[in-house]
């Protein structure tokens, strides 16, 4: 009999589920019946389980799951007060597999009663499970589901009041999204607690974060290293490394809400660690960088993300009372590659914890993202007075027709090629307009500026585009386009010391800064070697070396990172990192040679006829594109003599004149 009646209940169920499917929400909609069978493996067992014990339950509460209606949730807005806000009332159940009941209720910031505030990550939206909000439903992602069912009380524990975005903000109700959006950070900040939800256990994770604790607990640095070397805990430290990298690491709100927070609580299935151990880790960690380097040498990446992942990823140091909040343009840099469901997440999501917050303006999510992104660009050059974020610009795809000059900060960032501050480990301090500040207007809708500077020259040749595809140690297409770059560069110039220098420093993009020329020839003759054992074997003209000094000898100059001489054990591994560290820089770039000489790496989709130019205020030159009685925006560049206020001193003594140039 009661399989029977599950059954009949079952059916009861799914035919709700479909029949009251809501036309369009912003929160996640239930599933189609045929959705439903197609992921029923992925959640048939947890909702299976819920039907069972509603069955079981029945006959204890049948009155009060009769005035259960699957039906969509009815928000009632909130009053004018701009402290107002939802908190989530999360009612007991007598176990992990109950179904999830809430109850829904107004209150403001100052009379708001303790509660604490959920970080996650919304997890598949393709998958969407219901709750109970006051007899009415909400459907929510399966992630956001389990961190109710972990962090709900279990018979007589104390109550638990949440504010959770995705069920205390009206999604489709815009006025109020942008207004909450906004006060994001009071509502964090007010919070008794932030709670961090990672997702459920897996990989390992009961062991990882167990090793947190105990590395955590360490009292001295031979401890620390007794830990690490133990073999038994190997699995543990992987482990770690999978939870380091978890996907709730990547979410740009994460930045805020931690950030926000007088405390967090980090939970991984059953398990939970403070916020304050876990984030110990990472420099407990750098403790035993040696011990770490022999055990994962194979995994170079895994000892990065043991020392700089995970919670130190998200710079949380920056956010310090005692420290004034960061300029908006560092924020957007540093974290580039976190990700968002709604793009203008990119950029609303840091407002609030920048210098910004004050003067940016209003938060309009019905604001397409041109707008947005146009109106953060143009907020950052009219607040610092320079133009380097125009350096950031991306050059393959334009998703949102934004103007040439303002940066997609959806696009995922180019760390290799790139030379904006923030975006590269090795990039040295330009200042090609020297301390000057930009001279800059806007048309009436923003799209188009118009700003001044010295034109250095036209483009006459470009060599091969390079970007680079496949493992980042297959080294072959970078010497490709090395041979093609020098064959184009000493066509051109003497094959002396001198001019070496001037390729070698071009090619690194001013990484490679020597006073000594030999060690610049010492780098050259790294790659020349390399290039004569792999080109020839791969049936390629050899190059055309440059005239070895008789000082080199031998040897092969050191690496970017280190200054100490070539040891010849290490001699191929040698040659083969001043390639690789060399790609870094070449990459998505192109070298270039303008009609007076000029030598530089410009953008990879950089051409013949293409202006170089140092605009007033901008840290780095860039490639101008004439088109139509305008310019578009390439890139920035490298040229090789005017990084560093050059052009400046040139119109200060009459060899270059300011031009005015109309950038859309």
């Amino acid at each position: 009999m009661r399989h029977q009646f599950v059954h009949q209940w079952r059916l009861r169920f799914i035919s709700k589920f479909v029949a009251t499917r809501p036309s369009s929400s912003s929160h996640i909609t239930p599933p189609s019946i045929r959705t439903f069978f197609l992921h029923r493996p992925s959640f048939s067992t947890e909702t299976t389980t819920e039907i069972e014990n509603m069955g079981r339950s029945f006959g204890r509460h049948s009155r009060e799951y009769k005035e259960i209606r699957y039906r969509k949730f009815q928000y009632t807005p909130l009053d004018g007060n701009r402290s107002s806000i939802r908190l989530l009332r999360l009612l007991p159940g007598p176990d992990a597999s109950w179904p999830v009941r809430c109850s829904l209720f107004h209150t403001t910031l100052e009379t708001a009663p303790p509660y604490k505030a959920l970080s996650y990550t919304w997890g598949d939206k393709s998958i969407s499970l219901p709750i109970v909000v006051d007899s009415d439903n909400i459907f929510i992602t399966g992630n956001l589901k389990h961190a109710l069912q972990r962090l709900r009380p279990i018979g007589n524990e104390p109550e638990v009041v949440l504010w959770i975005d995705a069920i205390c903000i009206d999604q489709e109700n815009i006025p109020e999204r942008n207004f909450q959006t906004a006060n994001m950070r009071a509502i964090y900040q007010h919070a008794t607690g932030v709670a961090v939800w990672l997702g459920l256990e897996n990989n390992g994770s009961q062991g990882a974060l167990q090793l947190a604790r105990d590395l955590a607990a360490c009292a001295s640095r031979d401890h620390i290293i007794a830990l690490v070397s133990d073999p038994s805990k190997k699995k543990d430290l992987e482990a770690l490394v999978v939870l380091f990298r978890r996907q709730y690491w990547w979410r740009i709100w994460v930045i805020q809400e931690v950030s926000s927070a007088r405390r967090a609580t980090v939970y991984c299935g059953s398990e939970a660690i403070s916020w304050t151990d876990l984030d110990k880790v990472c420099d407990t960690l750098k403790e035993a960088e040696a011990e770490l380097h022999s055990i994962f040498y194979k995994h170079p990446s895994f000892i990065r993300t043991l020392t700089h992942g995970g919670p130190r990823g998200l710079q949380l140091s920056r956010f310090s009372p005692t420290v004034s909040a960061p300029p908006l343009f560092e924020l957007l840099l540093s974290h580039k590659s976190k990700k968002s469901t709604d793009p203008k997440d990119k950029v609303f999501a840091l407002v609030g914890i920048s210098n910004a917050q004050r003067d940016f303006g209003n938060i309009d999510y019905s604001l397409p993202e041109r707008e947005i992104f146009t109106h953060t660009a143009r907020h950052i050059i009219t607040s610092t007075q320079k133009l380097d974020v125009i350096c950031v610009k991306q050059h393959d795809i334009d998703q949102f027709n934004l103007p040439s000059w303002v940066p997609d900060w959806t696009r995922p960032p180019s760390t290799e090629g790139a030379l904006v501050i923030g975006l590269h480990h090795h990039e040295p301090e330009f200042k090609a307009a020297g301390d000057t500040q930009a001279d800059i207007q806007f048309s009436s809708d923003s799209y188009v500026i118009r700003t001044t500077g010295v034109v250095l020259d036209t483009i006459k040749t470009v060599g091969m585009p390079f970007k680079k595809h496949g493992s980042p140690s297959d080294v072959v297409p970078v010497l490709e386009v090395f041979h093609d770059w020098w064959n184009l560069f000493v066509a051109t110039h003497s094959n002396s010391l001198s001019s070496q220098t001037v390729f070698a420093r071009t090619i690194s993009c001013g990484n490679w800064d020597f006073e000594d020329g030999v060690v610049y020839a010492s780098k050259l003759e790294a790659i020349f070697t390399l290039s004569d054992e792999l080109l020839s074997a791969s049936g390629m003209l050899r190059l055309d070396p440059p005239s070895r000094s008789s000082t080199i000898g031998s040897s092969v100059g050191s690496l970017i990172e280190e200054e100490e001489p070539f040891n010849e054990e290490d001699g191929e591994k040698t040659k083969l990192s001043t390639m690789l560290n060399a790609s870094l820089t070449m990459n998505r770039r192109r070298l270039f040679l303008s009609k007076e000489g000029l030598v530089g790496l410009a953008p990879w989709d950089a051409v013949e006829g293409d202006v170089v130019c140092v605009l007033l205020g901008c840290r780095f030159p860039v490639v101008l594109r004439p088109v139509d009685g305008h310019y578009v925006l390439v890139g920035e560049t490298y040229v090789d003599g005017f990084m560093n206020g050059e052009a400046m001193v040139g119109l200060q003594e009459g060899r270059y004149g300011l031009e005015t140039f109309k950038i859309h």
